[in-house]
């Protein structure tokens, strides 16, 4: 008798810990969307910043933009 409830207790230990890990999952996720969410938010300051960062001249990236949708 003794085996079958360690084997039930194991059973349940691995549900649980299972069952807490799929959780922690779906909160890395979650947290995973919120953040690309707010890259996705950024203000023109903060995205003049990031572009240069990335050395990229905005003026220039913008000014092409402008002339594309005139042509079209």
């Amino acid at each position: 008798m003794t085996k079958s409830t360690t084997k039930m207790e194991l059973v349940m230990t691995t549900d649980t810990k299972k069952s807490t890990l799929r959780e922690k999952i779906e909160q890395f996720d979650q947290l995973s969307d919120t953040m690309h969410d707010a890259e996705k938010k950024r203000t023109l300051e903060e995205q003049v910043e990031y572009l240069k960062g990335q050395g990229i001249d905005p003026s220039k990236s913008y000014a092409k933009w402008d002339d594309d949708k005139e042509e079209e």
